[in-house]
């Protein structure tokens, strides 16, 4: 099964601000689960302020661009994972959450989602 790790770094945290030992305790933990399967796809995200919103609330496609309304909590990144089920999935996102408490970045949150179907399952 296929699962959607939204992460969510604190809201004030700036790409500059992440330490290296992090990056550099990712590369591996991210080589090991891309040859094993475990990790399907990854990335960062640019700020929202670089970002558009589409609507379509109005009965026409509204495009806003960004910064939109402040948010206690924005996603920074994601990982798409696979894992037998959710327990799994849950201990894979454990251990990446452990890269980032045992860098110094405890207070980033993870979102675990069973991905329902879609054109890439």
């Amino acid at each position: 099964m296929r699962y959607f790790m939204s992460i969510i770094p604190p809201a004030d945290l700036k790409a500059e601000q992440v330490p290296q030992s992090l990056m550099d305790a990712m590369g591996p933990w991210m080589e090991k689960n891309l040859s094993t399967g475990a990790l399907v796809s990854t990335g960062g995200l640019k700020p929202a302020s670089e970002g558009k919103r589409l609507g379509g609330h109005t009965g026409e496609v509204v495009v806003t661009d960004g910064p939109f309304a402040e948010a206690k909590e924005v996603v920074g990144g994601y990982a798409v994972l696979e894992a037998p089920d959710l327990g799994a999935a849950t201990a894979l996102a454990s251990a990446f959450l452990q890269l980032h408490i045992d860098n110094g970045l405890p207070d980033v949150v993870l979102e675990l989602r069973e991905i329902a179907g879609g054109a890439n399952y």
